[in-house]
């Protein structure tokens, strides 16, 4: 786990509502100069804290108004991490968790619509090998979502 200070979780707090921000508008969010700003951040993607930067887009703008989580139980003779790929592979399933508790695995899954939700998870979910059942809840409303 890499030592973060005041100054790295304010970076990282800018360019997760940001990622587009510039060095130097980072710097002067977080109150540092810019090149002492410049050295961190390239610190922290070096030491892997910083994985990447992507757009973050609006389903609702791409036509994809269901969001859910899916829960799946796996069948016992099926490896868990074989069947995580294999789900991973499904259009419409944007992550996938190794979980605890009453299901094994959790898909998130964006859809058009509840029809579009059915077919991926009746055709495409269930008819994967090892995949004994599943559950579902919706996101009804989206309060907060950084990672």
């Amino acid at each position: 786990m890499a030592k973060l200070d005041d100054f790295d979780r304010k970076i990282i707090a800018a360019l997760q509502a940001n990622g587009r921000l510039t060095n130097i508008e980072v710097a002067d969010q977080v109150g540092l100069s810019h090149s002492s700003c410049s050295r961190r951040i390239a610190r922290l993607e070096r030491e892997g804290v910083i994985v990447g930067y992507r757009a973050l887009t609006n389903r609702h703008q791409l036509g994809l108004s269901v969001r859910a989580y899916c829960g799946v139980i796996r069948d016992v003779d099926v490896d868990w991490d074989e069947l995580a790929h294999n789900l991973a592979r499904i259009e419409g399933v944007v992550s996938v968790f190794v979980v605890s508790g009453e299901v094994d695995l959790m898909l998130e899954i964006v859809a058009r619509d509840m029809q579009h939700y059915a077919q991926v998870v009746l055709r495409d979910v269930l008819d994967t090998q090892g995949v004994k059942a599943t559950r579902s809840s919706f996101v009804l409303e989206e309060v907060k979502s950084i990672y």
